[in-house]
């Protein structure tokens, strides 16, 4: 969990940054929070809110979600865990929202 005031927690303790965990590293970058993954992943937190996702190329058609599966054809990206494909955004962001994290 990453708080909008930077403050960073994972596996329920509360983590200083820069930290590492496993394949992943949590850093300060363009005033908010960069979790990064060693496949590539990039995920940029603004203290406004605002999400930034960036990939590498070697992650083409291996995502899936509301940021689609990067494989250059967006007429597929709106999938359903169950695989079938929608044209509604927010039907997507439902379908795919952890479960297990009390109040999203």
């Amino acid at each position: 969990v990453v708080k909008r005031n930077k403050e960073t927690w994972v596996n329920g303790r509360r983590v200083p940054l820069p930290a590492k965990i496993s394949t992943v590293s949590v850093i300060e970058s363009q005033g908010g929070v960069a979790v990064v993954q060693a496949s590539g992943m990039q995920v940029l937190l603004s203290p406004s809110g605002e999400v930034t996702l960036r990939v590498g190329e070697s992650l083409a058609n291996k995502l899936c979600a509301p940021c689609g599966n990067f494989n250059g054809d967006v007429s597929d990206d709106l999938r359903l865990p169950s695989g079938q494909v929608t044209g509604n955004l927010a039907e997507v962001v439902v379908a795919w929202k952890a479960r297990d994290f009390s109040g999203w």
